[in-house]
């Protein structure tokens, strides 16, 4: 393609509500236009880029077996209704509409339930398992504030793929195959050596955990949670924590005593109106679990409880912070002072490993403005049975299983797979027959890869103060080529090396604007991130006859037209690659 056929133009600056590097790089090299928050239309060289990261993805999938289909954007209400996932309190991101029927639909959040539905009217023995299905297609999310350029949108490019197995086992086999084709995925991307396999809440989709595939950024909105010298990652959310022993401990017991704390907020303050450590002190929170039972739950000052830990410790779908009403039921005090003294008997209470091995702790006295100093187990508190971790991981935490500190990293999601076992599958009454003619649930599997997401991570993670850097496996072009001047020689080589490049399999952009300055191109094929720059003058005929430079280097090198196409194509300077070889010159 030729710089004068491009519509598209580049621009030194990006719109000024846009903050992300992502997207204002991609909006000024001519990627995208940003339609409105959270909704961006890729362009010519933005498309190609797209495309290539779809077929990546979809060579992978392919090969495992997946099945490509396209799905409706528009969902039926009646099928999530069915899954209790049509509730904004279950989903609270759906985009909805409604026909002039009156009929209420869904825009295309997800497609478990479709999927189930279609595989469920043609496979139903035994023989016809099992399956891998997916699609490549737009996504919706209502985000309540969409932000970060293409990797947080309202509008996304997505696959999802979906397993349906016989049983569990068969399940646990497709699912590594899934995890395994990832990995190849993000390798082929170029971003396999900072892309990790990270287990990960499961959200509304599953009551399991998930695992997402995480990419290392600074500028991520995840915290991963790494074991030294092992594979094993953690999302923040899920990651198991064990807090540092303190070693400033009182061995000798003081008087338990009340002492007054009007207004005192957050745990810094607190303990230094009471001259303790932040660590001296406890957190306890009130929550109501789904069938209603109310939960006292303490922590170590400089931890915050952990609700996902907790719900899985507590064994229920879902609890809430307790109310006003209920905090002054329970503990006769106004909110900010709950502590475990003089609780009743029906509330439970659980403890974080982190109030362990402490001595004279303060925490709320279950009276308005006072606190309970000097607090001890077993004299003032009966111990509990068992020590519990419903704590947020933190920096300096260690693993429990190894007891090494965590290493702490920010990430940006990548993808995530995760197990579904039967819920939809038995909610959407989709089952198999076994070989006796016997009913069977099918067990199920998510995969999904955010191609338009993935576009801005790598987009993110490579540039650098000049633009864009694009691994050669996704680059809209190989090969930026650049004339300077426009006599008749420099022309008829440029034009000679477009075209051997070309019937050689190397994608070409030739900046063939007449107008343009040096420096003017010099600047687009950095912003651009092309991996490759040629330049074509009169100064480089005089010596090999082109100039040649990486995007990802600084060193420039003087080259004949065999040597510049060998290398571009990756291959050595041999008599025998040369030979193999197309030129039309």
């Amino acid at each position: 393609m030729k710089r004068t056929q491009l519509f598209t133009k580049t621009s030194k600056t990006a719109p000024a509500d846009e903050v992300a590097r992502n997207a204002q790089l991609l909006i000024r090299a001519g990627f995208i236009h940003k339609e409105m928050a959270g909704a961006y239309a890729f362009l010519p060289l933005g498309l190609r880029v797209i495309e290539k990261i779809k077929n990546i993805v979809r060579e992978e999938m392919n090969a495992i077996g997946g099945q490509e289909t396209m799905m409706t954007a528009l969902q039926p209400r009646e099928l999530f209704e069915r899954t209790n996932r049509w509730d904004d309190a279950v989903v609270d991101n759906w985009f909805k509409t409604e026909l002039k029927s009156g009929v209420k639909l869904g825009l295309g959040l997800t497609h478990e339930e479709p999927f189930t539905i279609s595989v469920g009217e043609y496979a139903q023995s035994y023989k016809d398992f099992p399956l891998f299905v997916y699609q490549i297609a737009s996504k919706f999310r209502n985000e309540l504030r969409a932000k970060s350029g293409i990797l947080r949108c309202r509008e996304f490019l997505m696959k999802d793929m979906y397993s349906f197995a016989r049983s569990q086992t068969e399940h646990d086999e497709l699912y590594e195959q899934a995890a395994a084709a990832y990995t190849r995925v993000y390798d082929r991307l170029g971003i396999g050596d900072i892309t990790f396999r990270t287990k990960a809440d499961g959200g509304y989709f599953t009551e399991n955990y998930s695992d997402e595939y995480q990419t290392l950024s600074l500028i991520g909105e995840d915290t991963l949670f790494h074991v030294p010298g092992t594979d094993k990652w953690f999302n923040q959310e899920v990651a198991p924590s064990q807090a540092p022993l303190l070693d400033n401990q009182d061995k000798e017991e003081k008087p338990l005593e009340n002492v007054e704390g009007e207004g005192v907020i957050g745990v810094n303050a607190l303990a230094k109106m009471l001259g303790i450590t932040p660590e001296q002190t406890t957190k306890t929170m009130l929550y109501v679990t789904d069938s209603g039972e109310v939960v006292a739950a303490a922590v170590r000052g400089g931890y915050d409880i952990n609700e996902i830990k907790l719900r899985k410790v507590l064994n229920v779908k879902s609890l809430k912070l307790a109310d006003e009403e209920t905090v002054r039921k329970v503990t006769g005090a106004e909110i900010g002072y709950a502590g475990l003294l003089n609780l009743p008997k029906e509330v439970r209470v659980i403890v974080d490993e982190s109030c362990a091995n402490r001595t004279n702790f303060e925490m709320g006295g279950n009276q308005t403005n006072l606190h309970a100093m000097n607090v001890n187990w077993g004299r003032d508190l009966p111990s509990p049975e068992k020590f519990f971790d419903i704590k947020t991981a933190k920096e300096g935490d260690l693993d429990p299983e190894t007891g090494q500190i965590y290493e702490v990293e920010r990430s940006i999601e990548a993808g995530n797979i995760f197990p579904l076992e039967s819920k939809y599958t038995d909610a959407l009454d989709v089952y198999y027959t076994d070989e006796k003619g016997e009913r069977q649930s099918i067990i199920m599997g998510c995969y999904g890869i955010g191609i338009s997401r993935v576009m801005g991570i790598i987009a993110e993670v490579f540039a650098d103060d000049r633009g864009l850097v694009w691994p050669k496996s996704v680059a809209p072009f190989q090969v930026y080529l650049i004339n300077i001047g426009d006599d008749e020689e420099v022309l008829r080589e440029a034009t000679a090396i477009y075209k051997d490049l070309q019937v050689n399999g190397a994608e070409v952009i030739w900046d063939d604007r007449p107008e343009a300055r040096p420096g003017e191109k010099f600047a687009d094929a950095d912003l651009m991130g092309i991996p490759w720059r040629v330049v074509v003058s009169a100064k480089t005929l005089n010596k090999n006859g082109f100039e040649l430079k990486a995007r990802a280097s600084d060193e420039t090198l003087d080259v004949g037209p065999r040597e510049l196409i060998l290398k571009i194509l990756g291959q050595e300077f041999t008599d025998e690659n040369v030979d193999k070889l197309k030129f039309v010159r």
